[in-house]
This record gives structure tokens, C-alpha cells and sequence, in this order.
């Protein structure tokens, strides 16, 4: 067998380790490539193959550890220009990560402990510490007093903090509300407007109209009892109701002598539906002067200086004219008839 086709595994590892090991036959040596190989021959060149392959492995190897002492040097404290051997960079090195441990476990108790006070003075709540304190025998009652009122003010403090920075954020969401409402919906502001100013309209008109109403009510009672009969010197007989109702007609009756005028249910309807259009359209002083006229047309003078014998008889009288108003009330025909 050719030495060559021995030796063809080897061939395709040297190169890829960067040598240029090859056997002499492909090399263009005519005068090698003529030389048989002995055993011996075979064994020599094997050998030198395998050194070329240790020694490149070898060299590989320093240079990774050379670059590895390097990275080493420049993590650990030295000075510029200072010459360390491999051994000195590997006991700075252990040295220095020794201290980093060291520095390390005291910064940890170092932030357990700042935790741990930080629990007991500020995540702890006071009442829970004057607990504690309380329980220790430590401190005094004023100072028991004193912090508590201490702990009320900085509540109070906080939350008014709260509820100012919430007043000014729930306004600036409303201004901002506003804003894209009336962005989005311009129409519908404009409806909203004309609406509440139509509302603002009606109440200044209804509170207008209240005024004069109220107005017309005080000149009435200023009116009526300027008007009025004269007081009779014995006992009253003209009987004056209360202002009528628009819907109801009033009859005023006299002494035994006056007439009691019987009204028609055409007439009374007729009455009612003249003073509800004149209460719509606001004519009180209108009405005012025909309830005087009605007055003077109906009411007539009582005698002067009746009899003191004739008290009894005129009051007697008054009940029969009540009653006889009542049956013609009753009875709109007029067929009732007088006592």
C-alpha cells in the first residue's frame, strides 16, 4: 500500500490547524518522491507529524493562557508599567476577589440592617410604636400626648395634600373634557346654550309676573277697606265675603230690606269665562274697578238708626236671607221664594 493513501486522515487535519505539512512525494521533490519508504522511513515521518501537531497544539495553548493572564492583569489593582509574573497575577487576582467577597457580605448586613430600621421607624404605624414604646415603659404621658397630636397634624397635612392634588387633577380632566366636548360637539353646546337662556327667560317672565301679582294683591288691601260701607253704629248686617275665586260667583246680601238677585247658570257660566281671560291676560286693576261697581249696584245703604227692639228681628232676618240665597243657589230658575 502507498504511504500516501495512510497518511490521507492526517493530511486534512494539519491544514486545518494552519500547517503545511505534506509528504514529500506531493511536493514536486523528484528526487524524494523516487525514494522508496521503508518501515523505518514511515515510522520517522509519522513521528515528525505528530510532533508538528503537538507543537502547533501547544502553542495554541500558551497564547490562550498568555491572553487569559492579560485580561487577569488589567481587572486586577496595579500600577502602570508594573511587570507581573503569571504567579504574582493569580495571587493579586485570588487576593482581590477575596476582598470583593469580604465587601460584599458587609454591604449585604450593611442593607439588611437599614432595612430592618426602616421597617421599624417608618413602615410601622404609629399607634403600633406607641404600642411598643407604651409596653417598654419608655417615654411619658405628655409625650404620649404630644405625638399623637404631632401624628393627627401630619395626617391631616397629608391628606389635604391628597385632596388638593385630586381637586386640581379632577379639574384639569373636566377643563379638558370641556374642551374636546366642544371640539366634537359644537351644535350641541349651541342647543344647550339657547336652551338654559330660553329657561333663564321663563323664570325672569314668571318671576315678573309673581311681582305684579303680589303688587295687585297689596293694592287690593290697600283698596277695600278704603271703600268700604261705613261701620254701622249696632249690629253689622251687610255680609262682605272673601275676594271670589275666578271660577265662582259671589252674592252680597243686605238687611232684611235688600233684594237678593238669583243668577241664571248662563249668566254665572257667562261670568266665569270673563274673569278667566281677564286673569290670563293680567287685567286685575280692570277687575278691580268692576268688583267696586258691582258693589255699589248691588250693596245699598242700611238704615240710619234702626230700633234697638229690631236687633233680634234683624238678625233673625239675616239667617232667612242666608238660606233664601242658598235655595236660589239651588235653584237657578228662581222659584224659590223668600221667607
Amino acid at each position: 500500500m502507498h504511504p500516501a493513501w495512510e497518511l490521507g486522515d492526517t493530511i486534512p487535519f494539519l491544514q486545518a490547524w494552519g500547517t503545511c505539512v505534506r509528504p514529500a512525494w506531493e511536493l514536486g521533490e523528484p528526487g524524494l518522491a523516487n525514494i522508496p519508504l521503508t518501515p523505518e522511513t514511515q515510522r520517522d515521518q509519522e513521528r515528525r507529524i505528530r510532533r508538528e501537531i503537538a507543537n502547533s497544539n501547544e502553542r495554541r495553548r500558551m497564547q490562550s493562557i498568555n491572553a487569559g493572564f492579560q485580561s487577569l492583569k488589567t481587572l486586577i489593582p496595579h500600577t502602570d508599567g508594573e511587570k507581573l509574573s503569571k504567579a504574582a497575577i493569580l495571587q493579586q487576582t485570588a487576593e482581590y476577589i477575596f476582598s470583593l467577597e469580604q465587601e460584599k457580605t458587609r454591604l449585604l448586613q450593611q442593607n439588611t440592617q437599614l432595612k430592618r430600621f426602616i421597617q421599624e421607624f417608618s413602615g410601622s404605624s404609629p399607634k403600633r410604636r406607641r404600642a411598643e414604646d407604651k409596653d417598654e415603659g419608655i417615654g411619658s404621658p405628655d409625650i404620649w400626648e404630644d405625638e399623637k397630636a404631632e401624628d393627627l397634624r401630619r395626617e391631616m397635612i397629608e391628606l389635604r395634600q391628597q385632596l388638593d392634588k385630586e381637586r386640581s387633577v379632577r379639574m384639569m380632566l373636566e377643563e379638558q373634557v370641556r374642551s374636546l366636548e366642544a371640539h366634537m360637539y359644537p351644535e350641541k353646546l349651541k342647543v344647550i346654550a339657547q336652551q338654559v337662556q330660553l329657561q333663564q327667560q321663563q323664570e325672569q317672565v314668571r318671576l315678573l309676573h309673581q311681582e305684579k301679582l303680589e303688587r295687585e294683591q297689596q293694592i287690593r288691601t290697600q283698596l277695600l277697606p278704603a271703600h268700604g260701607p261705613p261701620a254701622p253704629t249696632h249690629h253689622p248686617t251687610v255680609i262682605v265675603p272673601a275676594p271670589p275665586p275666578s271660577h265662582h260667583v259671589t252674592v252680597v246680601t243686605m238687611g232684611p230690606s235688600s233684594v237678593i238677585n238669583t243668577v241664571s247658570t248662563s249668566r254665572q257660566n257667562l261670568d266665569t269665562i270673563v274673569q278667566a281671560i281677564q286673569h290670563i291676560e293680567g287685567t286685575q286693576e280692570k277687575q278691580l274697578q268692576e268688583e267696586e261697581q258691582r258693589r255699589a249696584v248691588i250693596v245699598t245703604p242700611a238704615r240710619a238708626c234702626p230700633e234697638p227692639s229690631a236687633s233680634d228681628t234683624a238678625s233673625d232676618t239675616e239667617g232667612n236671607d242666608s238660606d233664601s240665597m242658598d235655595q236660589s243657589k239651588e235653584d237657578p230658575s228662581g222659584e224659590g221664594e223668600l221667607p
